[in-house]
């Protein structure tokens, strides 16, 4: 073999070595391939990031009792949201507008609808869960939407001590705390 093609079978050799190994960095990564299709892992401990002890959530801010006026909370009955991969972002009431997973503060025996608008043409629903990780009731929960901008409504939500939870079910990243207060 000529030394020309020894060299040229090397270069082919690290070029080969180095795409290779670029190409398994990026399938690797686990980020959004910008196809539509989504790259994701999911942990089994439900991510709650919504806290009240005081505790720092995902993205480094605090969110403690004291920091929460429940006041502010008398005249909602309707929560407003948009549900994207890195969480619920709050829309309406003023308490939560901009805030990411806040915690919704709703008043035992009141009835609420809680609205919300996919953001990242993802699938994603809303549901309503106890402490133990349960849908509180077969009706407190959605189908499944996947469409940019669309629009869902879970209406004649009850407020309980039962709910301590608002999630979407296949993604723990877009869970929050709901703290119910007496009238």
């Amino acid at each position: 073999m000529s030394d020309r093609n020894q060299r040229r079978r090397t270069v082919l050799r690290t070029v080969g070595a180095t795409a290779g190994t670029v190409l398994a960095a990026g399938c690797l990564s686990g980020a959004d391939d910008g196809n539509g299709t989504e790259n994701e892992t999911e942990t089994q401990n439900g991510g709650a990031n919504g806290t009240t002890d005081g505790d720092a959530d995902a993205e480094g801010e605090n969110e403690t009792d004291r920091d929460i006026d429940p006041d502010a909370w008398r005249d909602v009955e309707t929560i407003e949201l948009r549900g994207v991969m890195n969480g619920w972002e709050g829309v309406a009431p003023d308490p939560i507008a901009g805030e990411t997973n806040p915690t919704l503060v709703l008043f035992a025996g009141r009835e609420y609808a809680f609205t919300w608008t996919n953001g990242d043409g993802r699938p994603h629903n809303i549901e309503l869960w106890n402490e133990n990780g349960e849908l509180v009731d077969d009706d407190y929960g959605t189908d499944l939407m996947q469409k940019r901008g669309e629009t869902q409504t879970l209406d004649g939500v009850t407020a309980s001590e039962e709910i301590t939870t608002y999630r979407c079910k296949p993604h723990d990243t877009m869970q929050g705390d709901v703290r119910i207060e007496s009238d």
